[in-house]
């Protein structure tokens, strides 16, 4: 059920009774509401999106990636040179402390690659964020050389995401978990209080001043956990929150209308939805294993309809996604289209098969792309597919996943939280363990050659057999755009070069003057 203009106009016309609370840009304080619990606040061994939307404030990277450029910027590192298609040495920048006051130098760096390439250290995404990387080698106190196993055009790329730990601290902990529940980095934003089940603060990094990512301008971030998006409505409209996120668009327009102090913000994002089924059968469903069946569900989605239906009118008009493979991304390429909207060729698919009478599909699902699941379980049922949804928090999702334990997926993805190159994508869906459910080794092949390309057309070249083939056997397809939905204040400034699926990054939010 969603909350209703009537609904929304009504609560707006209450809260000028009931003595609200203004909006904190006099005391410069931002209050913005979270749906998904923050276990850490750790990019290595909590790598959620909205977990990573804190990370980014409080932990910063070598490198930057500049959206409008299209280029790397330095941000702890000034400098790079490529030796060779394995190598990279990184002059880093000098005068940087943590927010804590103690210094940033090379032993920082070397720390972070050693511990998160350690055989005995395990978290999510380790072998596709660091499993390239040989060695890193401190050459003088700022000058750093990090060896890749292979030659490699993504260099700079997989350095764009890899978290500097401060090694003084974190290399004496004995439980390294604990670092996640007050973190400390050289990025904007350190961490004041932490509750997992409650408020979590921010406030400006007095040290930060360097890079391409501007310092923090907002004083103090607020972040409180609220899973209900109609509960933060309400709470926009008695002025309560200074920004809501990951929004439905029809709710948030209602509740921009009804309140004269918001404003809608939308925005075109790097996030979609897809669906994918098990074809590698590790889920034990059988059926997938058969190209006619992952044809027949593909044909009885309707995806021009779910597009109208859950995009902004301005997006919707904009041609759809063809494949998994985002145009804003380095190196993204392909030319075949997914199966074209035909019930009646679906249920016939499906009768050849041997499934006339149907089966019973459960669709994985968590956040923003429970709307396309509940869409899509509707579409499929019309052909007899017996589906229902699974909405579930991202960490059991990722548990279920990574288990075997996914039917099918009807979920989102953003390149690994805006990562700028394509192969983020391939690496994470095809590449062996727990992420892959195709076991098609042409992709696993096809993930490996583009990884080791240097020269970006023929890197170009690989992807777009990779995404063909993923289209062609019907693996998968991308549903629709998933755009930055906000509400927010109306003295709220967001800057957008920056690739954060979300929409926003702390740092680059700040007062109307």
């Amino acid at each position: 059920m969603t909350m209703t203009r009537a609904g929304l106009i009504a609560m707006a016309a209450l809260a000028l009774f009931a003595g609200s609370a203004s909006a904190q840009k006099s005391k410069d304080t931002l209050r913005v509401a979270f749906d998904q619990p923050i276990r850490l606040i750790d990019a290595l061994h909590n790598p959620n999106p909205e977990a990573n939307v804190v990370d980014r404030a409080v932990m910063d990277t070598l490198v930057a990636f500049d959206v409008k450029a299209k280029t790397y910027r330095g941000q702890l590192a000034e400098s790079w040179t490529i030796v060779d298609g394995k190598t990279i040495e990184l002059k880093l920048r000098q005068g940087v402390n943590f927010s804590d006051g103690t210094p940033f130098d090379a032993d920082d760096v070397v720390y972070t690659v050693a511990y998160a390439t350690d055989p005995n250290v395990n978290f999510l995404f380790k072998d596709s964020r660091f499993g390239w990387i040989d060695k890193a080698e401190k050459l003088d106190a700022y000058t750093v050389r990090i060896q890749a196993k292979e030659p490699t055009g993504l260099l700079l790329a997989r350095l764009w995401g890899v978290p500097i730990l401060p090694s003084r601290l974190h290399s004496k902990l004995a439980d390294k978990s604990q670092f996640g529940r007050m973190p400390i980095g050289t990025g904007p934003y350190k961490v004041v209080s932490y509750d997992p089940d409650g408020k979590i603060v921010l406030e400006k990094n007095p040290y930060h001043d360097w890079g391409f990512e501007p310092p923090a301008q907002i004083g103090r971030i607020e972040i409180y956990p609220i899973p209900d998006q109609q509960t933060q409505f309400a709470k926009v409209l008695v002025n309560e929150l200074d920004l809501v996120f990951n929004a439905d668009y029809d709710q948030a327009k209602a509740a921009a209308a009804a309140n004269p102090s918001y404003k809608l913000v939308v925005e075109p994002s790097i996030s979609y939805a897809y669906i994918f089924f098990d074809s590698a059968d590790r889920s034990g469903i059988h059926v997938f294993k058969d190209r006619r069946v992952r044809e027949a569900l593909l044909r009885a989605i309707d995806r021009d309809a779910m597009r109208k239906a859950t995009l902004p009118p301005e997006l919707a008009a904009k041609p759809p996604m063809d494949a998994m493979c985002h145009p804003a991304h380095i190196a993204c390429a392909w030319s075949e289209k997914p199966p074209s909207y035909d019930p009646a060729v679906a249920k016939k698919l499906l009768a050849d098969a041997g499934l006339g009478e149907g089966f019973d599909l459960e669709l994985l699902t968590w956040g923003q792309a429970r709307t396309s699941a509940e869409m899509v379980a509707g579409d499929l049922r019309k052909i007899g597919v017996r589906a229902t949804v699974n909405a579930a928090t991202v960490n059991v999702f990722q548990k279920l996943r990574g288990d075997g334990k996914a039917q099918t997926m009807v979920t989102l993805w953003d390149n690994g939280g805006g990562a700028p190159d394509i192969d983020t994508t391939a690496e994470f869906f095809y590449l062996p363990g727990s992420r892959n459910y195709t076991n098609d080794p042409e992709l696993t092949q096809l993930t490996e050659a583009g990884g080791r390309e240097t020269d970006l057309a023929k890197r170009e070249a690989i992807y777009k057999k990779l995404f063909d083939r993923v289209t062609e056997e019907r693996y998968g397809m991308p549903l629709g755009e998933l755009p930055s939905v906000l509400v927010a204040t109306k003295d709220l400034l967001i800057d957008t070069n920056h690739t954060k699926p979300e929409g926003f990054l702390f740092n680059r939010l700040s007062w109307a003057k």
